[in-house]
């Protein structure tokens, strides 16, 4: 997915991302309350409940629904982009990539592929190695920085690193759901997750002044096309900065490894 500098250029702490989160709350309720909401919030006003709302400025007010209707586009191309389990696997065969398995302790379950990380994986051995650079991939830890004097922890166990786990350059998480079932809550999860890290590298980064590539890949066609509000979310996260560079299915395929070769130039 391409950057949008008009929305990086908020910043990731900018009011408009905690009026589109909200917003993903109106958009539950009946249609003429959720009319109602929109035309409150032309006025200037965010209407909270029956009781409570927040004046914002008219040209904050102007900007959401800017986003909204430019979010469309992104959102259509995301769900072109995703890729079903037989053209993932497909992909990794044209690499010579061997696809593992993520088995479940149920057998009735679909045992799904992991395609993407085996993508992923052999992408950033082929380019780390043509340009001279280490790189860490499936770790068993988490990723630590100390810079002038402050130190950051991942929250958690990340997908890779470049050039190591030690003070990375760049790091990434792999999102790839299979199956013919839709998707559930664990689609959720992954959001949460992505944004707690990516949340506390942004807090890391003002106080230390370090920088680190947050990088996303999401895949899974007939899962994420039945969780579409997460889909979105996950671009609203990339617009805010929370996601430095997000990847959509076949978009692996091809910008993976310029943006490696950028990186480690």
């Amino acid at each position: 997915m391409k950057t949008n500098k008009k929305w990086r250029k908020l910043g990731w702490r900018h009011p408009l991302w905690d009026f589109i989160r909200f917003y993903s709350v109106v958009q539950r309720q009946r249609k003429e309350l959720r009319i109602v909401w929109e035309e409150r919030l032309r006025q200037a006003t965010l209407q909270i409940d029956a009781s409570q709302s927040l004046a914002i400025r008219p040209e904050d007010a102007i900007l959401f629904f800017d986003y909204l209707r430019l979010r469309e586009p992104d959102f259509a191309q995301a769900m072109g982009s995703l890729r079903t389990e037989t053209e993932a696997v497909g992909f990794c065969e044209s690499l010579g990539v061997t696809v593992s398995k993520v088995k479940t302790k149920n057998i009735d379950h679909h045992q799904s592929s992991a395609a993407l990380v085996g993508a992923v994986n052999a992408l950033t051995i082929r380019r780390c190695q043509a340009k001279g650079s280490t790189y860490t991939i499936n770790p068993d830890r988490r990723c630590v920085w100390l810079v002038n004097n402050h130190l950051h922890v991942t929250a958690r166990n990340l997908d890779g690193a470049v050039p190591s786990l030690v003070s990375p350059l760049l790091v990434w998480e792999i999102k790839e759901y299979w199956g013919p079932t839709g998707g559930g809550s664990k689609m959720s999860d992954a959001l949460y997750e992505c944004n707690l890290v990516g949340r506390e590298m942004r807090e890391f980064e003002e106080r230390s002044g370090a920088k680190i590539m947050h990088v996303v890949f999401l895949d899974g066609k007939d899962q994420w096309s039945t969780r579409q509000s997460d889909l979105k979310r996950f671009i609203d996260l990339f617009h805010q900065g929370i996601i430095d560079h997000l990847f959509i299915g076949k978009e692996v395929e091809t910008e993976w490894e310029p943006l490696l070769s950028a990186v480690l130039k």
